[in-house]
């Protein structure tokens, strides 16, 4: 038997959303709809689809360790400068290197219960402990109680914004007293995953906070809005001496050149960007409408999916399972599911499905 890390058995395993494979070997199924794992309901715009093919040429190739192509093209897109970026493959890989960076023997980590949960898995991986502050009444951070929990051994402060798996979001202001509050020595993390859909009044991303206080770095995807999560392309926007230090635990050659032509064709169709996200509100208000038709409370989201709280009398593990046998993957979390925005007819599948179940 090889010898392991002692604290091994310390490390979760995340558990994704059920693959439609399994789904299909497993009950039989051939007409599934997959709810459960917030991706876009949506293939790959068509110019990227074009993008991939082409760039599938040169696979023969490593890839650019640095991204520089794809990192000049975010930079101009947000204006700021490619010192400022780091890309890799998916925001999750970036956040392991981020934990691995700040963490060691005699380090914390603090962050939210009911939030992403590869926090607590990556703080494990660090060698940190977990510090988790629970969410408050309303299902949202409680930027008080975040700060609060910082110790003198903390070094980094995780915030999921939109929160994942609850769907709701921290206001502007109150990421701004975080990151006043916070020692300069903890590094604030704000995972952006699904900012591009939130729709609430007065919201504005934490990108001038990570350009401006050397202790912030935000993350961004190419998984959910721009439809191409099977490629993993993320990436981290911050000053460039802490972007510098979080490369170090990057392997090289670590997004693929498909990957990165995916991504780099995705970005120039903000307009494409922009109807989805219109489309993504629809939908949510779909699904949030059709659920209160039902009696079913729900959390008010702005994400792509809908956090909804099962009756006492259901068990959410069951009512994920029946689900599963009738061809619709939800996931469960606690008391409650969780369901991904999907198209029309599929939200009319779940609501249907749940209908019929509840």
């Amino acid at each position: 038997m090889p010898t392991f890390r002692n604290d091994i058995d310390s490390i979760g395993v995340y558990i994704p959303g059920k693959p439609i494979e399994d789904v299909m070997r497993e009950y039989g199924l051939t007409d599934i709809v997959k709810l459960a794992s917030n991706e876009c309901p949506e293939e790959p715009f068509a110019p990227v689809q074009e993008a991939i093919t082409a760039a599938a040429t040169e696979s023969h190739r490593y890839p650019d360790t640095m991204a520089h192509t794809l990192s000049t093209a975010l930079a101009e897109h947000h204006s700021i400068d490619r010192d400022n970026i780091l890309v890799g493959p998916g925001s999750s890989p970036i956040l392991m290197a981020t934990a691995q960076a700040v963490g060691g023997e005699g380090t914390s980590a603090v962050f939210a219960e009911n939030s992403f949960l590869l926090y607590s898995i990556i703080t494990r991986m660090g060698r940190a402990e977990a510090i988790q502050v629970p969410l408050d009444s309303e299902i949202r951070h409680d930027a008080d109680a975040l700060i609060a929990a910082v110790r003198d051994d903390t070094t980094v402060l995780y915030v999921c914004n939109p929160n994942n798996p609850t769907g709701t979001y921290i206001a502007p202001e109150d990421i701004d007293r975080i990151i006043a509050k916070v020692p300069g020595r903890v590094l604030v993390v704000l995972d952006e995953a699904y900012e591009e859909y939130v729709t609430a009044p007065g919201h504005r991303s934490a990108l001038p906070n990570a350009l401006t206080y050397d202790n912030v770095v935000v993350m961004r995807t190419f998984s959910k809005i721009y439809g191409i999560a099977g490629l993993r392309v993320g990436y981290a926007v911050g000053q460039p001496d802490t972007i510098m230090q979080l490369r170090r635990f990057q392997a090289p050659f670590a997004i693929a050149n498909v990957s990165l032509a995916g991504a780099l064709e995705a970005l120039r169709h903000q307009d494409l960007v922009a109807d989805r996200a219109k489309a993504n509100a629809r939908g949510r208000d779909q699904l949030a409408a059709g659920l209160d038709e039902l009696g079913v409370a729900h959390v008010p989201s702005e994400t792509n999916f809908i956090l909804i709280l099962i009756r006492p009398e259901t068990s959410a593990v069951e009512l994920t399972e029946s689900m599963l046998q009738r061809g619709v993957i939800v996931r469960p979390f606690g008391d409650y599911i969780r369901v991904t925005v999907g198209t029309e007819a599929e939200n009319v599948r779940f609501l249907e499905t749940i209908g019929d179940l509840i």
